[in-house]
């Protein structure tokens, strides 16, 4: 029973992961683009590139997810939370170095650059959220259907 429970945790987990790394490769990149062209610098894409982004997110929610498919408790949330602030320290780090390649930014560059920061701050909190949403959503497949009014939560 435990092997089947640990089975249905790595699957949802790693929906979930996935999910939110996807979504969260997909918008971060296209953030990342408009900083490049805010900055003047090169907005070249790679498909390489957003595979090894999201796969990069992938990682670093995997075990936060699979967690919290496992278990109602607490301390899932911190897991996810610790993986889910390590992307955005490797992010701000790799950004760092990318705009020091640029070049010394104007007053007007930085103005512009700060709203597209707290968006991509905003898509971090937001695949962690789904992936949350997805890793504890409860598992209705199995569940029988009942007539109006009886409550199957006893079962």
């Amino acid at each position: 029973m435990q092997v089947r429970r640990a089975m249905r945790a790595v699957a949802r987990g790693g929906a979930a992961a996935v999910l939110g790394g996807v979504v969260g490769a997909l918008l971060t990149r296209a953030l990342m683009r408009l900083v490049m062209v805010v900055a003047e610098g090169d907005p070249s894409f790679t498909w390489t590139g957003l595979v090894f982004i999201a796969l990069f997110y992938v990682v670093f929610l995997a075990p936060g997810a699979i967690a919290l498919a496992w278990s109602p408790a607490r301390w899932p949330l911190g897991v996810l939370g610790i993986g889910a602030l390590a992307i955005p320290v490797q992010a701000a780090g790799i950004a760092q170095t990318d705009l020091e390649d640029v070049g010394p930014l104007g007053t007007g560059q930085w103005a512009a650059l700060v709203p597209i920061f707290v968006a991509m701050a905003a898509v971090y909190a937001l695949q962690a959220d789904i992936v949350r949403r997805v890793a504890r959503r409860p598992d209705r497949r199995w569940r029988t259907a009942a007539p109006v009014g009886v409550d199957l939560s006893a079962r």
